[in-house]
């Protein structure tokens, strides 16, 4: 369903309608609007709607009904890959944050016993 609302809002924006869409990709209205309600459609299918409607594959794949941006639309492959990025960084300067803290603990317990010995 989401695929279909995208392809809706494309198609509105181009002043077109469905049928226009179906004729143009040589299938029937009643087969197009089924395999984009089922999200059933096609490879080649989906890389001939994004050459018709003049848009890139990856505006098709939204994880939710964002609506549809026009030339700023970035992969969701670039989006995940910036994201696992950060996620990544944030790991490792944690990981530095933890053997720093452990250290010192160790100096800490270190200082106490020495002025643990000297009672």
């Amino acid at each position: 369903m989401v695929l279909k609302s995208i392809v809706d809002e494309l198609l509105k924006e181009k002043d077109r309608s469905m049928t226009w869409l179906a004729v143009e990709m040589g299938k029937t209205f009643d087969g197009l609007k089924l395999s984009l309600t089922k999200g059933s459609i096609k490879y080649n299918d989906i890389i001939t709607l994004s050459k018709i409607l003049d848009v890139p594959p990856a505006a098709f794949f939204q994880a939710t009904a964002i609506p549809y941006k026009s030339q700023s639309t970035e992969s969701l492959v670039g989006e995940q890959k910036e994201e696992y990025n950060n996620l990544k960084n944030n790991l490792k300067n944690c990981k530095e944050m933890l053997t720093a803290l452990k250290d010192q603990i160790k100096d800490k317990d270190k200082i106490i016993s020495l002025l643990s010995k000297e009672d």
